[in-house]
């Protein structure tokens, strides 16, 4: 076992909470050798660090060879995750219904065919009632595998009932591997290239999703393809930039969790999944009191189950509640409330720390940084577009990459640093043409700052209206529109012309 496995031990029982830590010593504790005398000694040494230390746990493991060693730690992995299975079973359903599987292979492997047929009757129920057909499709085979081998006396109608189930079983899971196919490539997509930049990538992505997508009778749908259908329709008119469509389907998405009472607690992080494609359509729609709605309901739903979340739903919860907030402040004009929002969503970034991925962190930080230029405070500002722009992940959502540069642009301009432009201006002019993420609002901007750094201060306000109207004209075309989503130039440039803050004109 490498380092980064025992980096992978250690970031286990950092995410272990006291119950967990507690339940874990009592599973342990239940066989007392020399080799769980061991491993519970890792395990203490380990849990007791704040930084993971090699030469340190070695020291303090005493005389220990290289391959005892590395079996220790793949031990005590293990047996955390079965102590945690084990704490969990009950509060997820999933874990009890494949532990029933299990116990019908058991109970078949003892010729028990009777019981094992009851076991599994009863994870059938679970599978159910829970919708989790590909363990559904699982427990049917079982079953009929132990009908055609063995005598159980069944008769004829329960079989018949049995292999109808199969067969729709089946053609529920293909449509929903469909559904997920077509959801999960969108949002590949999505992740690294941002919404449509034109007709040729809109033909593209139109052409793609709707050859699945015939693929799937949708009049013939459960609950569960339902979700993902809607899924599937949130994403392709997210990058559109179909954002009425968008939050329709949202809502629809929204609404069949809502229809059973269990199913937001079933897959919470779905749900608000959900919700967050609603409030992030209807903050591009600027529809301010709906979104407010919206946030309030997801915002107390999150307070009211909070206790029950995991630490992955907590974070889920925390991006989605905590960007809705900041572009509530956005639409309201609130900017400096938001700087105080912005407080609390640095600790959970912080908090969280490696648990967050790449992604997330660059939407949250392009957010920061605007909110501090807004607010009149664009130094602040530098750090998080600094973060964003030498990131080492340059193939990640290249679009808001290359909108951080133009946003560095306008806080360097906020800054007065005016000698530092014509060399970041030639700077991105280069980097747009490499990732050829260049469209014609972005190539007024730079032409933009380009005549501000040559310009004298009296002939500033005239280049700031004569590059405003341009901007406004653009702003026409549909597939210019995605510009100004990420990057309010136009209330800058507005705000530059009336001397006045961004506030009071946006």
């Amino acid at each position: 076992m490498s380092i980064s496995k025992t980096e992978d031990v250690f970031n286990l029982i950092k995410s272990l909470t006291k119950a967990e830590k507690r339940a874990f010593r009592l599973y342990a504790g239940r066989i007392q050798d020399g080799d769980n005398l061991k491993y519970i000694k890792l395990f203490d040494i380990l849990e007791k660090m704040k930084n993971l230390d090699e030469s340190q746990i070695k020291q303090k493991m005493g005389k220990i060879d290289y391959t005892q060693y590395s079996n220790l730690k793949r031990h005590l992995h293990k047996q955390i995750l079965n102590s945690l299975k084990l704490l969990h079973k009950e509060k997820r359903p999933n874990l009890f219904i494949r532990e029933q599987i299990d116990f019908a292979y058991v109970l078949y492997g003892k010729g028990l065919y009777m019981q094992t047929l009851k076991v599994l009757e009863k994870a059938k129920k679970a599978a159910y009632k829970n919708h989790t057909d590909f363990s559904l499709l699982t427990i049917i085979e079982m079953e009929k595998m132990v009908q055609s081998r063995h005598i159980t006396r069944t008769k004829t109608e329960p079989i018949t009932n049995l292999v109808n189930e199969a067969a729709h079983c089946a053609k529920a899971l293909f449509t929903r591997v469909t559904l997920s196919n077509i959801s999960v490539r969108l949002h590949r997509y999505y992740i690294l290239h941002g919404h449509s930049q034109n007709a040729k990538a809109y033909k593209k992505v139109e052409k793609e999703f709707k050859k699945d997508l015939d693929k799937v009778d949708v009049d013939k749908l459960g609950m569960m393809e339902c979700v993902y259908l809607y899924q599937s329709y949130v994403w392709y008119f997210y990058i559109q930039n179909e954002f009425e469509a968008c939050s329709t389907y949202a809502q629809k998405w929204i609404d069949l969790f809502k229809a059973d009472e269990h199913m937001p607690t079933r897959d919470i992080n779905l749900f608000f999944r959900g919700y967050h494609y609603l409030l992030t359509s209807l903050y591009n729609l600027k529809k301010l009191p709906l979104l407010k709605i919206k946030l309030a309901e997801l915002d107390t739903f999150r307070k009211s189950h909070y206790k029950k979340f995991n630490p992955n739903t907590q974070i889920i919860a925390f991006l989605y509640v905590h960007t809705g907030r900041l572009n509530k402040h956005f639409l309201e004009g609130t900017y400096q409330q938001g700087l105080k929002t912005i407080i609390s969503t640095v600790a959970r970034i912080k908090r969280y720390g490696n648990k967050l991925d790449p992604h997330k962190i660059l939407v949250l930080y392009y957010k920061i940084a605007w909110m501090f230029i807004a607010a009149g405070k664009p130094q602040r500002a530098a750090r998080y577009l600094n973060e964003i722009i030498y990131m080492q992940s340059h193939s990640l959502r290249e679009d808001i990459q290359s909108y951080s540069r133009l946003l560095h642009l306008m806080m360097h301009y906020d800054c007065e640093d005016f000698y530092l432009l014509p060399r970041l201006v030639k700077e991105y002019d280069r980097y747009f043409e490499k990732v050829k993420e260049r469209n014609a609002v972005q190539i007024r901007i730079l032409a933009l700052f380009k005549a501000l750094a040559d310009a004298p201060i009296l002939e500033r306000k005239a280049i700031f209206n004569e590059y405003y109207h341009e901007l406004l004209k653009l702003k026409e075309d549909r597939f210019e529109q995605r510009a100004f989503l990420y990057l309010a130039i136009l209330p800058w440039l507005q705000a530059k012309i009336e001397r006045k803050p961004i506030g009071a004109v946006w």
